[in-house]
């Protein structure tokens, strides 16, 4: 046993046992049906290799694992794209090993990465496994009906959807193996750890700011109508209730298209990273499969090692470029995101100016501009808590841009190193 592969040591009598280090892998065409693996995969599973390959993968399938899981993987890798998700296998003598499975698509099949999860969010999902299998088997749950409790239940979680949850799932358990194993290579988990918490203040304060909107609709009506009651038509209150109407318009548009619906700036922002960490952890998880493949030297199958070694090396290229362009992309949405920011915050003192002279205006009216004044005071005071939180989105954007870009520059796609 070395560092890397760290204790085998089961959780209890019924699991195979296997180390936090341990990574190991099975390639499948079309079908889902075993053409390669790793020895850790043999090793685990307990089937022979001629017992592995030609089988469909249900061969290892436990029924404890909600059918609602592989409804969402198929669905997933057959649009082209990687899914993550918590399963529990079975071994050729009746026992279990539970895996952060992360399936890759190929042109001809698909390759499933395995790990040992060990997260606080591994915990919780068991749970929340053993609550679905129960339902499906008790109400006898279609697929796409138990895939959408399972949807349900992340987002009970507080996870929009399961895209965020299976990249948050990914980076805890990567990070808690990177920690366990004494990896050297963690900056850029712990940068993207700080980028997703920014992400999810940043979302939390938008929809604060839309609010502040919302309790400053009414306003400049109030003063138009306090304009009618105080001065003719075309008068100086009319014409500052007039602009700061149009101003709060347009700058609530711009507020809306910034941070409203999924084309809005800010959810392709957080879209584009969850990308770009998905392609970061897939490409290091194909760069570890390699790394372990070329240690093998004792290798059982009855396949060619020659030409898996070449689909590997293809493999571990294309998602290395992959993440990279998911990075480019990424930091070129961060920047995009602090530049709008500061564009709706120099907006804001336009408007703020124009408040500014409706107060002036209701100076000069005296005892006659009170209604006017106490309009006034609480466009002082939304004025005040919008600029607060334009303010906050503009920091956070700008450290989202920083810790995107220091992501990019220290990304290194190689073969985890250890500590010595």
């Amino acid at each position: 046993m070395n560092a890397l592969t760290g204790t085998l040591q089961p959780a209890d009598a019924d699991e195979a046992a296997f180390g936090l280090g341990e990574l190991f892998y099975s390639r499948t065409d079309l079908r889902g049906v075993i053409r390669t693996g790793n020895t850790v995969f043999q090793r685990v599973s307990g089937f022979t290799w001629a017992e592995l390959l030609s089988a469909p993968h249900r061969l290892v399938r436990h029924p404890d694992t909600p059918r609602a899981v592989f409804n969402i993987l198929w669905q997933t890798i057959q649009r082209g794209e990687p899914v993550v998700a918590y399963i529990k296998n079975k071994c050729a003598n009746g026992a279990h090993y539970w895996v952060l499975a992360t399936v890759l698509p190929l042109k001809d099949g698909y390759l499933s990465i395995r790990i040992k999860p060990t997260s606080p969010m591994f915990a919780t999902m068991m749970a929340e496994y053993a609550a679905l299998v129960a339902e499906e088997r008790s109400e006898a749950l279609t697929p796409d009906v138990s895939a959408a409790r399972l949807v349900g239940r992340v987002q009970s979680l507080g996870f929009a959807d399961y895209r965020r949850f299976m990249t948050h799932a990914l980076t805890q358990e990567y990070a808690a193996r990177d920690r366990a194993a004494k990896h050297v290579n963690g900056a850029v988990l712990a940068e993207i750890d700080k980028v997703q918490a920014s992400l999810a203040t940043i979302t939390t304060e938008q929809d604060a700011l839309l609010q502040e909107f919302d309790r400053l609709r009414d306003l400049p009506t109030n003063m138009r109508i306090i304009a009618s009651r105080l001065e003719p038509s075309g008068g100086p209150v009319s014409a500052i209730s007039e602009n700061y109407k149009i101003t709060s318009t347009e700058l609530s548009s711009a507020i809306k298209t910034f941070a409203v619906g999924e084309a809005s700036l800010l959810k392709q922002m957080v879209a584009s990273f969850q990308q770009a960490v998905i392609m970061i952890l897939c490409a290091r998880l194909q760069a570890e499969v390699l790394h372990e493949f070329n240690q093998e030297r004792a290798m059982e199958a009855t396949f060619d090692r020659a030409a898996e070694e070449t689909t590997l090396s293809d493999l571990s290229r294309s998602y290395d470029a992959n993440a990279g362009a998911a990075l480019a992309r990424a930091e070129q949405m961060a920047r995009a995101l602090a530049g709008d920011c500061s564009d709706i915050r120099r907006a804001m003192l336009g408007l703020d100016s124009i408040r500014v002279m409706g107060r002036v205006e209701s100076g000069r009216l005296g005892t006659a501009g009170a209604h006017l004044s106490a309009t006034i005071d609480q466009l002082d005071v939304r004025h005040a808590a919008i600029i607060r939180r334009l303010e906050l989105i503009m920091e956070l954007s700008k450290t989202i841009d920083a810790g995107v870009h220091r992501i990019r520059v220290q990304y290194q796609p190689k073969p985890l190193q250890q500590d010595r």
